[in-house]
C-alpha cells in the first residue's frame, strides 16, 4: 500500500507541475525555435530585417524561462515529500514488534509474517486472526499501529503456538509410541506415517524426517 501511495504522489505532483508550468515552457521553447537562424534558409540572414524583426517579437516571450525555476521548486518538493515518506517508512520498519515470542519482519504482509515467523500458524490462522481483529491481511506489519499490534497480540493469545505446541506434539507423538500404535513406530523410525508407499519411495523420508522421538 505504501507503494502505491508513493506512486500516486509523485504522479500527481508531475501532473501539477505539468499544468502549472507547461504553458510557459513550451512559450519559451517556441520562442527559441523562431529566433534561432537556419543555415539553409534565404529568408533569414544575419544582419536582415525579417531576423531582427522576428528577435524583436520573441524577447518579451523569452522571459518565461524563469518558469524553470518553478519546475526546479516543484521537483525538490516531490523529493522533500519522498524522502520524508521513506523515513517514516525507515522508522517504523526499525521499530521492533514481538508476537507470540518471536519477531515479526515489519517488511513483509502481516499474514505472511505470521505464517512465515510463528510456529502453529498456518495460512487459515493467519487470515482468520486478521480478520478478527479488523485487521487487513494484506498490510504490510511496518504500518500498523500500536493499537493494532496490541489487538493481534491479545487474539494470539489465546492459541496454543511456539513452544506449547512443540511441547503437545511430542507428548501425543510418545503416547502413540507407549501403546505400540502404527503410527508411534512408525514416528520413531522417522518414516512416512499416512500409508505412504514405503518399499522403494521412503529415501527421501528417511533422510528428510529427523527421528520424532
Amino acid at each position: 500500500m505504501a507503494r502505491f501511495l508513493d506512486l500516486a504522489l509523485l504522479l500527481g505532483s508531475v501532473a501539477v507541475t505539468m499544468v502549472t508550468f507547461g504553458p510557459a515552457f513550451v512559450a519559451s521553447s517556441s520562442a527559441r525555435a523562431l529566433a534561432t537562424p537556419r543555415l539553409g534558409s534565404t529568408t533569414l540572414r544575419l544582419g536582415s530585417q525579417p531576423v531582427a524583426a522576428l528577435a524583436a517579437a520573441s524577447a518579451p516571450t523569452m522571459k518565461a524561462s524563469p518558469s524553470f525555476a518553478g519546475v526546479g521548486a516543484a521537483a525538490l518538493l516531490i523529493g522533500v515529500a519522498l524522502a520524508r515518506r521513506r523515513s517514516e517508512r525507515t522508522l517504523s520498519t526499525q521499530r521492533r514488534l514481538r508476537l507470540a515470542g518471536k519477531e515479526i519482519p515489519r517488511n513483509k504482509e502481516i499474514a505472511w509474517a505470521l505464517m512465515c515467523s510463528v510456529f502453529g500458524i498456518g495460512k487459515t490462522t493467519a487470515f482468520t486472526v486478521t480478520q478478527a481483529v479488523g485487521i487487513d491481511p494484506h498490510t504490510r506489519t511496518g504500518d500498523l499501529s500500536e493499537e493494532e499490534e496490541l489487538r493481534l497480540a491479545e487474539e494470539l493469545g489465546r492459541y496454543t503456538l511456539e513452544n506449547p505446541l512443540r511441547r503437545m506434539y511430542k507428548a501425543n507423538c510418545s503416547q502413540l509410541l507407549e501403546i505400540k500404535h502404527r503410527r508411534g513406530i512408525r514416528m520413531q523410525k522417522g518414516l512416512p506415517v499416512r500409508f505412504q508407499r514405503s518399499k522403494t519411495n521412503n529415501r527421501n523420508a528417511r533422510k528428510l524426517n529427523p527421528y520424532r522421538l
